[in-house]
């Protein structure tokens, strides 16, 4: 019966050890693809006015250098920035997990 006992514990830590080598990078992957889709997708045009003096010109005088970011920019900006975090956290952890059980500290 102990063997059974210890075989299962085993068994949740390969499980343990699969999820945080695997499932955690990819999850981290998947989201910077998709923060990198939502910043892919074309911005709307707005339209916006306003009366001033402006020397007179054939078209229209628009200003250099202004950017407005839609709601999916802002939306893949997040995910790119989570998923980096997420892939820092992970590649420190797993660091040091090594680190440990190399120095024979695993427990």
């Amino acid at each position: 019966m102990a063997m059974d006992q210890r075989g299962n514990r085993g068994s949740g830590r390969a499980r343990n050890s699969l999820l945080g080598r695997v499932a955690v990078p990819l999850v981290a992957a998947a989201m910077l693809l998709a923060g990198l889709v939502f910043l892919a997708q074309p911005v709307p045009q707005e339209d916006f006015g306003w009366f001033a003096y402006a020397p007179l010109a054939m078209g229209p005088v628009l200003p250099q250098g202004l950017m407005f970011m839609g709601a999916s920019a802002w939306a893949g900006s997040a995910l790119i920035g989570v998923g980096l975090l997420v892939l820092a956290f992970w590649s420190g952890y797993r660091t040091g997990r090594q680190a440990r059980d190399r120095s024979g500290d695993a427990r």
